[in-house]
């Protein structure tokens, strides 16, 4: 089997260099600086996927990754950027990106949701004998939902509520984010409040809800919570439900 071939494609050179180095150890890497950059390296070879940087002069992320899927090409597509709103997330989800990663980024995180997105890939290019099962319903009324299906441009995704770590919310969407990888979702907080059990997901904030066993910390400055999880995420805690947390999480 060849060795996956890889693209960074960001501007700046001192950010971009470094993590193409470490990740040449394990991957076919190739540099961009700009997607004209990138497009010259796809029409010389094959490339299985990309890592867009979203902050670019001559043309961001978005654009690249929307480029991308309307070429119909099978590239995996995995969004790196500093920005931390939650809508600039979902844009990037919502184009066709297998994954976002936020910056500053650890280079072994890089590599195993670059490992992770490509073997989703090589999964669903497998022939399948059996039709896709449909979606199922929601929760019955008084029970909570097990595991939460997504829609992707590959196929439906499951994703069991034991395996999401924290997820955000904003008005009606939600990243669900597991060790791997965030998944996007349609859905109001109303329905998740409605559809998760309290024991599994414990809301942190009014967009927020952390799954308890993934918190490694908790560290407090002044009046600001912020809880700190397995895969290094940071999830702070809003003040009216400080109090609560604590009590929930018994620390």
């Amino acid at each position: 089997m060849s060795t996956p071939h890889v693209v960074l494609v960001d501007d700046e050179e001192d950010l971009r260099e470094p993590l193409a180095a470490y990740l040449s150890d394990d991957l076919d890497v190739s540099e961009a600086g700009s997607g004209t950059e990138l497009d010259a390296v796809i029409a010389a070879r094959s490339v299985d996927l990309v890592v867009l940087d979203v902050s670019m002069p001559e043309e961001d992320g978005f654009s690249i990754a929307r480029r991308l899927r309307a070429s119909g090409a099978p590239i995996g597509i995995i969004m790196l950027t500093a920005r931390r709103d939650v809508a600039d997330r979902v844009a990037g989800l919502e184009l066709g990106a297998d994954d976002y990663v936020m910056k500053p980024v650890e280079p072994r995180e890089l590599l195993a949701r670059i490992r992770s997105v490509l073997r989703r890939i090589a999964d669903q290019a497998q022939p399948s004998a059996t039709l896709p099962a449909p979606a199922p319903p929601a929760a019955p009324p008084g029970q909570y939902a097990t595991e939460f299906w997504i829609p992707t441009g590959r196929g439906q995704i499951r994703v069991p509520i034991e395996a999401i770590e924290w997820i955000e919310a904003a008005k009606d969407y939600a990243l669900l984010h597991t060790a791997e990888r965030s998944h996007m979702l349609r859905v109001t907080m109303a329905a998740l409040e409605r559809d998760l059990d309290p024991a599994a997901m414990v809301r942190v904030h009014r967009s927020s809800f952390v799954c308890p066993a993934a918190i490694v910390s908790i560290s407090q400055v002044g009046r600001n919570i912020t809880l700190v999880l397995n895969s290094g995420a940071s999830v702070r805690v809003g003040p009216q439900h400080a109090a609560e947390v604590r009590a929930k999480l018994g620390r």
